[in-house]
Formats: C-alpha cells, sequence, structure tokens
C-alpha cells in the first residue's frame, strides 16, 4: 500500500502529555520533553566515531577532538580536515548557517557517542600533551602519533617529516609498529613503551575526563543527547573483533575497561601452545569487570562491530578455522551473559556491511543466495589492504562473519538443551567509524574524501576506495533524552541505515488486520503485539505470524523508496538453518540512473506493507527482520571519478580514458587509479549502489519444550 501523507504522519508522530509513571527508569534530573511522543519517535544518531584522541586517526594526521566531532553532530561547528598530502584543505561541516563554504547540509544529528580506541589513552595522553611535554614526550611513538615523520617539511620544523608521495606508506608503517606493540599478533596484550617512562595513569585519566567532558557539554535534552562511550579495541592475530562501550548517563566506570584487560596473558602449556595462540581477547573479562565496576545508576551495553572484517583464528594445529567474534559459548552462563551486555549488532559502517555477504565475481555467497548481500562488500577478511595478488574466493568469511548467520546460529543455540539461551539476539544499528571525527557525515557524492586522514584523502588513489561515507544509528524512542534513548537501545526497538535517512517502522502481532495499514497500524503494533527488537506473544491464535511494516524516503537527499522486503531466518529440527527474502511492498520498476547519475524510472515517497508468513511452521523458531531498498544511485566514487578526473565508471570507454590521462597527467592518473573498478574487478566496487535501511528483528520461539538439536562447533 502507498500511503496517504495524511495517514503516513499520524502513523509516524503523535505528541502527547507524558503519563505520570513513565515507561522507562529516569536515572538522571531531567524534566520531560514538550514533544514527548508514546508512540515514539525516529530519533537519528551515531554509535562509532573517532577523533585524534584515537592512535591511528593521530597518526594519519586528524586534528578534530571529541568536543568538535559533537558540535559538527550538532550543526553548530566544523570540524577539520585533511588533504591528500597533510595539509588542511577543506572543513566538514553539516550546515551552511556554521560555514559558508559547507559542501553538504545535512539535517542535525539527534544524539551520538564519540569512541576512541581506550587502549592508547594514556599514551595519546602524553603523546598530544604540547603544553606540559612530560617524560616521554620525545619518545619514538610519540613522535609517530604527532606524525613527526609523516607530515611534510615546514618553516618550522625544516628536514622533518616526509614526501608526500611517502606519507600513506609511512603512517601505514607508524600504525603496524604501534598497532603490533599494544594489540599485537597474540593475545599477551600490554601498554605502549612510552607508559614505563611516563605516568600513562594518570594521562589515561585525564583523556577520559576529556572525554565525559565534551559529552556532557555536548548534551541538551530535548534537542541532543550525547553519550559517554569509548570503543574497546580485540584484534587478536590481526582479526578486528572491536566493540563499542556506550554508557547510560555521565555515572560511568573510573577508568576505560580495555583491551588489555580483556586479553588471556596466561599460556596453560607452554610446551604444547604457542605464545600467538592463547585465543582471542576474552569479552567475557570486558563484561564481569563492567558489572563490578558499573554498579546502578551507572548501566553500560557493547556492540560489536565490523563482523565482515572478523575474519577467523586457526587452531594450534592449524587445521581449523575458530569463527570470528561470534564464537561458540563455552557455557549456558556464558551464552545468557552475552545475551545481556550485547543486544546490539553494528551491521553496517564506513568498513563495509555486514549483514550477509554474495559475491557476483563468484556468482555465490557464504550460506546465501540472495543477490541484494552484494552491497558495499570488502575484499579483505581481516582488514589487511586489498592488493592485485588477493584471490576472489569466500574462504577467508567464516559463516559468522554476516549477522544473518549470527542471527541464524541463535537459534540454534537456544533450542539445544545444552544451553537454551540464545546468545546472539542481536538487534539492529549501523554507525560511521569515522576517524576524522565527523559524526554524521554521510555525503554520497564526491565530498566525501574518505574516513581516515591522509590514509584515504584520495579515496580513488588505493583500494580504501571500498570504504563507504558510514551509516545511521536510529533508535524508536519517547524522547531525546539518555534514558529514553538509552532504554530504546537496550531493547533492541532500533533500526540501520547506510546514511540515508529512511523512516522504517515494524510491528509483529497474531491478529493484525489484512487492511492494517489504513489502520492505526502503530497503537495497534503497539497494543497486540510487539515492535522491531520485541518477540512475539504466545500464540493467540491458529495461523501465521501477521506482521505490518512502513517506510518513508530521505527528505533531505529525496531518492524514492523502491521496496520493503521481510527477510526470515529459521532452525528446523534437524538443527539446520534457513533463510528467504519475501517483497512485502513494492517493485523493482526498472529505476536507476543514467551514465551521467541522472535518477530514471519511478519509486514511492511512503509505503506499508501488511504481511502473513505463508511458510510458517509453529514448531520450528525464527525471526524475521525488515530490509527497505531506496532506488539505485551513482556511488561516491562514481561521482568522484566523473567531476574530478573526467573517468566514467558506468562507461565502456572507462579504461580507455584511464589510460589516456595516464599520459597526460600521470600525477593526477595515480589519484584516480582504481576509478574504472566494478562488480567483476578486484578490488569490488558497486559504481551504483541501493541504499537501504534494516530493522532489528521480531523473535517467534515455539511454545513446546525445545527439541535436542546439536550445535555444530564453529
Amino acid at each position: 500500500l502507498v500511503l496517504t501523507s495524511a495517514t503516513f504522519a499520524v502513523a509516524f508522530s503523535t505528541t502527547a502529555q507524558p503519563p505520570a509513571e513513565l515507561p522507562y527508569e529516569r536515572t538522571e534530573d531531567v524534566a520531560s520533553c514538550a514533544d514527548y511522543d508514546p508512540r515514539k519517535q525516529a530519533f537519528f544518531g551515531s554509535t562509532h566515531v573517532h577523533t585524534s584522541r584515537s592512535f591511528d586517526a593521530a597518526i594519519n594526521l586528524v586534528p578534530s577532538t571529541p568536543r568538535q566531532a559533537y558540535m559538527l553532530a550538532k550543526g553548530e561547528g566544523t570540524v577539520p580536515g585533511v588533504g591528500s598530502h597533510g595539509r588542511v584543505t577543506r572543513n566538514y561541516c553539516m550546515n551552511p548557517d556554521a560555514d559558508p563554504d559547507c559542501p553538504n547540509s545535512f539535517p542535525a544529528l539527534d544524539w551520538g557517542t564519540v569512541t576512541d580506541h581506550s587502549e592508547y589513552f594514556g599514551a595519546v595522553g602524553i603523546c598530544q600533551n604540547d603544553e606540559d611535554k612530560p617524560t616521554g614526550y620525545y619518545s619514538l611513538e610519540c613522535q609517530l602519533l604527532r606524525g613527526f615523520y609523516i607530515k611534510p617539511s615546514t618553516d618550522d620544523q625544516p628536514g622533518a617529516g616526509a614526501p608526500p608521495f611517502l606519507q600513506q606508506e609511512l603512517a601505514g608503517t607508524a600504525f603496524a609498529l604501534l598497532g603490533s606493540a599494544v594489540l599485537g599478533p597474540s593475545s599477551r596484550n600490554i601498554p605502549l613503551p612510552v607508559c614505563n617512562e611516563g605516568d600513562c595513569d594518570t594521562a589515561e585519566l585525564d583523556v577520559w575526563q576529556e572525554m565525559q567532558n565534551a559529552a556532557a557539554d555536548a548534551y541538551e535534552p530535548c534537542s541532543f543527547t550525547s553519550f559517554v562511550g569509548y570503543e574497546a579495541t580485540s584484534v587478536p592475530l590481526g582479526t578486528t573483533w572491536h566493540r563499542n562501550v556506550i554508557f547510560r548517563n555521565d555515572k560511568v566506570v573510573e577508568r576505560p575497561v580495555t583491551a588489555i584487560d580483556m586479553a588471556r596473558k596466561d599460556n596453560p602449556d607452554p610446551e604444547t601452545t604457542p605464545p600467538q595462540w592463547l585465543g582471542p581477547q576474552d569479552p567475557e573479562k570486558l563484561w564481569d569487570r563492567l558489572d563490578a565496576q558499573c554498579r546502578p545508576p551507572c548501566e553500560a551495553l557493547t556492540i560489536p562491530h565490523n563482523s565482515n572484517l572478523g575474519g577467523g583464528v586457526y587452531s594450534p594445529d592449524g587445521t581449523t578455522l575458530v569463527p570470528p567474534a561470534f564464537f561458540d559459548p563455552p557455557t549456558q552462563e556464558y551464552a545468557a551473559k552475552r545475551q545481556k551486555w550485547e543486544p546490539l549488532v553494528e551491521i553496517y559502517q564506513t568498513k563495509g556491511s555486514s549483514e550477509c555477504r554474495w559475491d557476483p565475481r563468484l556468482g555465490e555467497g557464504v550460506e546465501t543466495t540472495d543477490e541484494h548481500c552484494a552491497f558495499e562488500l570488502l575484499d579483505a577478511a581481516a582488514g589487511s589492504a586489498v592488493s592485485n595478488d588477493v584471490d576472489v574466493s569466500l574462504a577467508p568469511y567464516p559463516p559468522r562473519s554476516w549477522v544473518r548467520n549470527v542471527l541464524k546460529d541463535g537459534l540454534k543455540f537456544q533450542q539445544n538443551p545444552r544451553y537454551g539461551v540464545n546468545p546472539f539476539k542481536l538487534g539492529i544499528v549501523a554507525s560511521n567509524d569515522s576517524h576524522n571525527g565527523t559524526m554524521g557525515w554521510h555525503p554520497e557524492n564526491e565530498t566525501f574524501r574518505g574516513h581516515a586522514g591522509i590514509k584515504d584523502a584520495v579515496p580513488t588513489r588505493t583500494a580504501t576506495l571500498q570504504n563507504s561515507s558510514g551509516g545511521h544509528s536510529v533508535v524508536w524512542a519517547e524522547e531525546n533524552t539518555r534514558d529514553s534513548i538509552f532504554t530504546a537501545l537496550r531493547n533492541r526497538e532500533t533500526y540501520g541505515t547506510s546514511g540515508t535517512r529512511i523512516q522504517a517502522r515494524f510491528f509483529g502481532g497474531w491478529n493484525f488486520p489484512d487492511n492494517a495499514c489504513n489502520t492505526d497500524y502503530v497503537a495497534m503494533g503497539y497494543d497486540n503485539g510487539v515492535p522491531m527488537g520485541g518477540d512475539l506473544p504466545p500464540q493467540q491464535q491458529p495461523g501465521a505470524p501477521r506482521f505490518v511494516t512502513a517506510a518513508s524516503k530521505d527528505e533531505t537527499i529525496g531518492t524514492p523508496l523502491q521496496q520493503i522486503q521481510v527477510v526470515k531466518g529459521w532452525v528446523d529440527g534437524s538443527g539446520e538453518t534457513h533463510e528467504k527474502v519475501y517483497t512485502v511492498v513494492g517493485d523493482d520498476r526498472q529505476a536507476g540512473v543514467d551514465d551521467q547519475c541522472q535518477l530514471t524510472g519511478e519509486g514511492y515517497d511512503q509505503l506499508c506493507g501488511y504481511w502473513q508468513d505463508p511458510d510458517f511452521d509453529p514448531s520450528i523458531p525464527a525471526f524475521y527482520y525488515v530490509r527497505v531498498l531506496e532506488n539505485p544511485v551513482c556511488r561516491y566514487t562514481t561521482h568522484t571519478c566523473q567531476k574530478d578526473y573526467g573517468i566514467n565508471p558506468l562507461r565502456k570507454d572507462c579504461k580507455s580514458k584511464l589510460e589516456a590521462l595516464k599520459v597526460k597527467d600521470p600525477a593526477k592518473a595515480a589519484d584516480a587509479a582504481f576509478c574504472c573498478s566494478n562488480e567483476q574487478t578486484l578490488p569490488i566496487v558497486q559504481p551504483v549502489i541501493q541504499e537501504r535501511a534494516w530493522t532489528s528483528p521480531i523473535w517467534y520461539t515455539p511454545p513446546s519444550s525445545a527439541p535436542a538439536t546439536t550445535v555444530e562447533e564453529g
């Protein structure tokens, strides 16, 4: 059903006086907002962004601060950018009123958190203390963190720094040196050597306090909500098993619980177990320390991200690829602990999509035949640089590199009597992971110049052009305050987008009418069913569960919607997992873009659909989530190559134009090196993409006792 504007407006927003008793606990002294809405509002935010207080941002000459990141998100300031040769050549902004030269105008965010890498807070605090220059300030590590050997020579520092063509290479070397020193190839995480010279404990607390102060200053209840947060950066054997930690209010731990705290430092049997194999950093140590140190009114949750880069770690005998961050829980207690602390997962960000993987070059996927899974893929399973000698293969990607497969395996654990708990009951968010401090800045045009300072300031020069501009985390909450939004995060009433500002709703129940879209389905959904992130109540009548879902297009960018799909996953009685994608409403109207990136065809401003599972089996557990697809648009790399280099990835003469540019202007051609990449090349790049949104699932659990299925280890 295509909704009328009036019907859709009623379905998506209705303000009312807050009730005498709020549906969530108030942990801070904040009055209810004038626009309090018991039927909830969509608040767009960010759960993941880095500034110069992250070591890898500092290495790449990023100058932004946590305070600037919040100001940018609020549309009240700018963040200084870094040019391709370390020079400040542009500022990031979202509001032309804040900067007349602002290249984009995006709505301000409603909420967000800065999540700098906590393992380096002490070293960063020493190395960036230009005023006091404490012991260790002039150490090798600090010189690397400040970019002394990377910045171009200046009048103030003659002879220091590197020629422009070496900057990216030297920054990569600095990253490898500092990363291996702390996060390392093994699980024996340690502080940087500079901490043996300077007082890293005090410096760590100073940076942690700066993070808290920036969040406190940015918080404007009912207008913008800031959360105190950080990233625990676990990197066993180079894989990215990272987690963002977000606190409910200003009551936080004294110092961050980091990947160094999570390390398994004891080798139980040195004779048989190599030092590099002590297992991954143990997230249970993170949860247990948070549980011990963050007592009410302190509250926190952790969000794993980039499972697409989680790769796998081989067992000591080299025969088994142990699954990535979502490994088998060893016990029921562990499974329950994981469900408690990790209600969410990041499905999309700058470093690609983690929903699922379909490789059009191979014509196959990782436990999927869904061709819409060929979206913003990376060719590096563990974050390494893509080169032309990398094989096109699915082998580096264990099934649980992908969120959909993780959700399916969660049903298997819940059905297994050994566990009886779903450790992977995950709601959905998306975010940015920008290392430029650009919270909420997601252009899909030539103004996107990478996310990591000089590393990808010319994103078409290297295979970092596979990186995107990231996405939004969206919550349905009554009001824009910490308690309301955190409760929505905890309850999984969330969804993620690929950078677009689609609004999406999803409800499930047993007695929704087939004309639900013509009713006040939001009130019906809350009164007689559950929203995204919830569990279907016990079956109230014979028949399959019923769902209603609606979406509206991004009003700022204006790309029409194409369709709304329901993705179902389930596990049968023999323990085999399955999936199926259903189009609920909308269709492919042959819409797209021409070779000049102009929109063609038709689409929808709003869509609403009623759907009843035609394949429902009441004895089989399942989950359902919604995926909203926009009409196709040109990717930012396509715009960049067309406008900056005169090379069009959509035309057959792309390669000949690139060769001609190499003759005419070799330096410029080097910047355009990957402009002709497409869905059949290495690296894989989609010149045309479909922006999208993914909702949190709704789960169905059979009323009978769990069948005695087994969980295949790994």
